[in-house]
This record gives C-alpha cells, sequence and structure tokens, in this order.
C-alpha cells in the first residue's frame, strides 16, 4: 500500500471516531433531546463531517486548496508577495499592482538567488490585445502600454541598481483575444494563485481566483499545479526575452 493510500485510511477511521466521539458528548450533556432531535442533530454532524472529508480528497486528487468566487475576496497581490519566501514567477498584463505593492521589493529581495531567477511574463507595450482592452475601457489608446512600460521600467531598475536575478520576458498576440488566458502568480514552487481575464472589464479583481498546491507524494502530471506551470514554461519559452 503506497503512503497516499495509508494516509487516506488514517483519514477516514479518525473522522469515524470523531462521530462517535461527538455523538457521545452530545449524548452526555444533550441526553434530554427528543428522536426528531437526534435525528436532525446527527445529520448535520455527519453532513459537516462529510463535507471536510471530500474537501480534503479534492485537494490530494487535485491539488486545488481553495477557491474564491470574486479575486478581490481571495489571496491580495501583497499577501500573496508576503508569502514568497524563495522564488516568484508571474504571467500577467502589467503587473502594476504588484510592481506597486509597498511589498513589492521586500519580496524581491527576500527571493532572490544567484542560480534561480524571478520570472515575469508580461505582455509587449505594442501588443494588439492593449489596444483592444483600451477601446473596450473608452480610454486612451496608449494607457495600457505605458502601463507597461513602467512596469518595465521599475523591473529593469531592480536589475541595474540591486543586482537582483530578475528574468524578464514579452508576449505578443496576432488577435485580440490572444494570450494570456490566465493570470498566473506561482509561490515558491509550492502553489499558484489562478484568476483569468476578460480584456476591457477592469482590473479582473471581480473574477475567480483559485489556490492550487502542488501535491507530494504523487506524480506530477495528477495535479492541475502541473497543467498551469506547463500553461506558464510553454509562453515563457515562446516569448521575446526583454533587457
Amino acid at each position: 500500500m503506497n503512503p497516499r493510500s495509508i494516509f487516506d485510511n488514517v483519514i477516514s477511521n479518525l473522522i469515524w471516531v470523531a462521530i462517535v466521539a461527538i455523538v457521545g458528548i452530545i449524548y452526555k450533556y444533550y441526553s434530554s433531546l427528543n428522536n426528531l432531535q437526534w435525528i436532525l442533530l446527527s445529520i448535520n454532524i455527519i453532513l459537516i463531517i462529510v463535507f471536510f472529508y471530500y474537501r480534503h480528497k479534492l485537494q490530494i486528487v487535485t491539488g486545488i486548496l481553495k477557491v474564491e468566487q470574486q479575486m478581490k475576496d481571495g489571496i491580495s497581490p501583497e499577501k500573496a508577495l508576503g508569502l514568497c519566501k524563495n522564488n516568484i514567477k508571474f504571467l500577467g498584463i502589467a503587473a502594476n499592482k504588484l510592481v506597486n505593492s509597498p511589498e513589492f521589493e521586500k519580496a524581491i529581495k527576500r527571493c532572490n538567488r544567484p542560480g534561480k531567477p524571478i520570472k515575469f511574463l508580461l505582455s509587449s507595450p505594442d501588443n494588439i490585445i492593449l489596444k483592444h482592452a483600451a477601446r473596450r475601457e473608452n480610454k486612451e489608446l496608449n494607457q495600457f502600454k505605458e502601463m507597461v512600460n513602467s512596469t518595465l521600467r521599475k523591473l529593469v531598475q531592480l536589475k541595474q541598481e540591486n543586482g537582483y536575478n530578475i528574468e524578464i520576458r514579452l508576449y505578443k498576440s496576432e488577435k485580440e483575444s490572444g494570450p494570456p488566458s490566465f493570470r498566473l502568480f506561482f509561490i515558491d514552487d509550492t502553489s499558484v494563485l489562478v484568476s483569468y481575464y476578460i480584456f476591457g472589464e477592469g482590473e479582473g479583481l471581480q473574477m475567480p481566483q483559485i489556490q492550487i498546491i502542488k501535491t507530494k507524494n504523487k506524480r506530477d502530471v495528477e495535479n492541475f499545479y502541473y497543467a498551469f506551470e506547463h500553461y506558464f514554461n510553454s509562453l515563457w519559452e515562446t516569448s521575446e526575452i526583454y533587457e
């Protein structure tokens, strides 16, 4: 039996022990409950325990740790930066929310390693999708271009003045609906925050956010972390190096 199966069996047995213990405690202190109340209480206890059990199973099988209906209710850019201790990889359009955060340079300093670059995969300033987004939001056509250029200046400044090991690549698209489909923030090669874009509909904070962890003791291809890391790496390899 592999370690994962053993762990799952232990969890299952602990759940049944918890059910028996909880029912015993309730019987001791609330023995005056009638039969209908006992039935309703027992059903609620079982449903709660089953919920947490299958939530645990979902995490083990897929790597999905948490899902938020809106990104603004999930892990903010500031909090995500605070979680980074060893490495950062980011895929987005301009990364303005990151670079303008007071936590940004602190995170870059913590994660700087000579042999492992911090990676930013951003839109080319001349990308057609930026003009499309500007038209959708009735903004100046060059507004998003300047947002990207602002981030690039900040990153280059950190590289040149502090010697941080930062690599930047720029993707382009031939179509207005082109890449990327997702905003990806990889934290320490152990988890990734996933959200997506609808170009021309604001900052995207109203879109869902998924937190995925890189599970252990199983094949990497059986986890959603692998899929999003592969997506990032594939786009990285085909994008333009920015110096």
